[in-house]
């Protein structure tokens, strides 16, 4: 049995912070409206107490319902964030964005800037925005790239999202040949959601809250014919319930039907055991599929407090044990069939579910690539006394290093002190024969590959995992 609270970080690593529910725009899709009205800005001093709060970051997002753009202090978010050594992201419109903040993106830190871009015809855009233009947006995108130019920088990396719907479909290719000639690194596509209700008519797209087939196969046979245009360039569909036969197995994957019972779930794309997101108003949700539910207000509580209070830990409970009705039902769920635990996992025959947090997703190979902190469970009913790592460990300037700590006890460090990548095959003495083991590495640096080639990968990258024992 998998605890959770030995799985949940002692601070949210991977953290979505909404710094207003204010925007000029009506996008037809956008729900920001008829849930927010006018709007808020999230107090700086909020935002400046959970920053202090946080234990080594992953990853922030600078945003959620409404446009940060116009956060009054958007720029001293964005110094606050990256200063924690997080990659830093911001989703936005991006067509009415001032010279001073669009040089503020490029001067604080900024690691990822996500531009929506839903279409190449001027008249869709107004209609589908209905706020700013498409002239005014391709000529911030050249703003953009050439002050990057100018001061040889290649942050922030420059991605686009595309809200795909029935109208706009025809528009992705196009989209695809835009983002190429300005050097974008990738085209996240979204399939539109009927999470709320909007009024506007998408019954094309939707069946109540769930993608119709029909469109599915539209948008299916859209992204391939865009990828046989551009074989080579980074086009995402991120809804796994774009898969017509998805199936349930002991190895964790997307699975978007309904949990059958006996089922678990094993992540998450908003994992409730290292992310969270926090509204403008103080509110502190494990999700945006229920971000109506707070579990606790910062105006009230400090962030590490709500996060292990006892109502996170029930939820976190019932998610792991596939009881959560809305986990059961979301199509982000990575799930599986349990089977015993094992006292061995080999990277190479797929994704286990004792591998709990900390992880990028499976790649069908191994290496199996770790964040900065990434934990592993293993069984030992034999109650043996030694560990086997084989792994990778990247370089870095001064020399890199990762501490691995088994129940929260230190047993060993491994140095790379080379100028490339180092392979590895240790035993470690364990201090105790525990009956479970739960393993932790920690890097000291990551490895973005984007930052030392011409590689769209942006993943941070800690430990490379192959295999780990008990033996």
């Amino acid at each position: 049995m998998i605890l959770s609270d030995a799985v949940t970080t002692p601070t949210p690593r991977i953290l979505w912070i909404e710094l207003t529910s204010k925007c000029p725009f009506d996008c037809v899709f956008c729900t920001r409206r008829l849930r927010f009205g006018a709007g808020r800005h999230l107090d700086f001093e909020i935002l400046e107490r959970v920053i202090g709060e946080l234990d080594h970051p992953d990853f922030i997002g600078l945003n959620y319902s409404g446009e940060s753009i116009y956060y009054p202090r958007i720029l001293d978010a964005i110094r606050l964030a990256a200063s924690t050594g997080a990659l830093t992201e911001l989703v936005t419109a991006f067509s009415t964005i001032s010279p001073k903040i669009l040089q503020g993106l490029v001067e604080e830190g900024l690691d990822r800037l996500a531009v929506s871009l839903h279409t190449l015809v001027p008249q869709q855009y107004e209609k589908i925005y209905r706020y700013g233009s498409l002239d005014a947006l391709k000529q911030r995108i050249h703003e953009l790239l050439d002050l990057k130019a100018r001061l040889g920088v290649q942050k922030p990396r420059l991605d686009f999202c595309f809200v795909a719907m029935s109208e706009n479909l025809d528009q992705l290719l196009p989209v695809v040949k835009y983002a190429q000639s300005v050097g974008v690194a990738e085209v996240s596509v979204h399939p539109i959601i009927g999470r709320h209700a909007v009024p506007y008519d998408f019954t094309r797209e939707l069946k109540g809250i769930s993608l119709r087939d029909e469109f599915k196969n539209d948008l299916r046979e859209t992204v391939a014919i865009v990828k046989m245009a551009y074989p080579h360039f980074a086009v995402n569909v991120l809804n796994p319930d774009i898969d017509l036969n998805p199936k349930l197995t002991h190895t964790p994957g997307y699975y978007s039907p309904l949990l059958p019972e006996g089922a678990r779930i094993h992540t998450c794309d908003q994992s409730p055991f290292e992310s969270a997101h926090i509204l403008a108003g103080g509110d502190v949700v494990v999700c945006e599929v229920l971000d109506e539910i707070s579990l606790g207000n910062l105006h009230e509580r400090p962030l590490r407090e709500i996060w292990h209070s006892d109502a996170y830990r029930e939820f976190r409970r019932k998610y792991a044990a596939g009881q959560s009705p809305q986990c059961r039902t979301c199509v982000w769920k990575q799930a599986y069939w349990p089977e015993p635990e094992s006292s061995s996992i080999k990277v190479s025959e797929g994704m286990s579910p004792q591998l709990l947090r900390g992880w990028h997703l499976h790649e069908r190979r191994a290496p199996l690539w770790g964040r900065r902190q990434a934990l592993a469970m293993l069984a030992n009913p034999s109650r043996k006394r030694r560990l086997r790592i084989v792994g990778t460990l990247p370089h870095a300037a001064g020399g890199n290093s990762v501490v691995v700590t088994c129940n929260r006890n230190r047993i060993a460090e491994i140095v790379n002190s080379a100028a490339s990548f180092k392979s590895f095959d240790k035993v470690f003495k364990l201090p105790e024969p525990w009956e479970s083991l739960y393993v932790e590495l920690t890097v000291k640096a990551t490895h973005r590959p984007s930052l030392y080639s011409s590689s769209v990968d942006s993943r941070d990258l800690g430990i490379g995992l192959h295999q780990i024992e008990v033996c």
